[in-house]
């Protein structure tokens, strides 16, 4: 096999700052490997560099996207898939694992490897999982774009690199954590649902709400409706629809002189008193002193 490979990356030191960001960066590049080619490609740094022999464990986290060719995944005990195009490799600390591109096709790759108390918080809160370590994202062209930025950022050695690189991760990885919501059947029939029903809570969020007869209206049970709401947006319907109100009446409040009585009929709370108390429930400050505080830092 050939021995080189069209690559670009770097390698980084870690410092307190960088640690107290709650997310660090520890290498990032992109390899074009061509058919045929030596894989990985040469002069990675020990305890990044690896072959299909022997594999590789790493101590941190890292994220590997293959925009183009196909490849082969592994993964100790049992983990075994073909890498495609538009594919996430997600790695974990202390995993056993070893990837390479098909000797016929090659492939083009990024990666960033990172870890911290964030990463570390979104395994033990099961945001992500070792048991999927391989998942295909649905906005590639956001992908290449933040990973293009990210190239061009390290190239020109921007200041504070390592928390330009730390809010890239956090975008690739939501956008990861958006993948694994979605439900390998019909997924565009229920993003479809889930979109109307967050169009009909936006667009009518000041009158009553019957979340059971939205659902009917679409089309679904109740159950499964608040379950694949929460799974798409976190939340549940009900609380959902709270939340936007509290966001329009913080706008009212700091941006009219309407009383807090209409603010509270305005954005679909009937009782003053339940609304005030909720406002505060939620933000620990009464409306009439966020009106004040919203003021001040005009």
């Amino acid at each position: 096999m050939k021995s080189e490979a069209a690559s670009f990356y770097r390698y980084f030191p870690i410092s307190r700052r960088d640690k107290n960001w709650g997310l660090y960066v520890t290498t990032a590049g992109e390899a074009r490997v061509a058919p045929r080619t030596t894989y990985p490609p040469l002069g990675h740094p020990k305890g990044f560099a690896f072959d299909w022999r022997h594999g590789r464990v790493l101590d941190s986290f890292a994220l590997v996207y293959v925009c183009s060719g196909r490849g082969k995944l592994e993964l100790k005990p049992n983990f075994s898939a073909p890498v495609e195009p538009g594919h996430v490799i997600l790695l974990f600390p202390r995993v056993w694992h070893r990837y390479a591109p098909n000797p016929e096709t090659g492939w083009h790759e990024y990666w960033i490897g990172f870890d911290g108390e964030m990463p570390r918080r979104w395994l033990r809160d099961r945001f992500i999982s070792k048991k999927n370590p391989l998942v295909r994202v649905n906005a590639e062209d956001t992908v290449l774009a933040t990973f293009s930025r990210m190239m061009q950022s390290i190239r020109a050695s921007r200041p504070a690199l390592q928390q330009i690189l730390a809010g890239a991760t956090y975008n690739l990885m939501g956008l990861v954590y958006s993948a694994q919501q979605a439900q390998p059947a019909a997924d565009t029939q229920t993003a479809d649902v889930i979109e109307r029903a967050i169009s009909r809570i936006h667009n009518e969020f000041e009158r009553e709400f019957d979340m059971r007869l939205l659902a009917q209206e679409l089309g679904v049970s109740y159950s499964w409706f608040r379950h694949m709401f929460a799974a798409h947006t976190g939340l549940s319907p009900h609380q959902y629809l709270l939340e936007l109100r509290l966001v329009r009446a913080r706008n009212l409040l700091g941006d009219t002189e309407l009383p807090i009585k209409e603010i509270a009929m305005q954005t679909g709370f009937e009782d003053e008193f339940y609304f005030s108390r909720l406002f505060r429930q939620k933000l620990n400050i009464t409306p009439s002193q966020w009106r004040n505080r919203s003021r001040h830092y005009k």
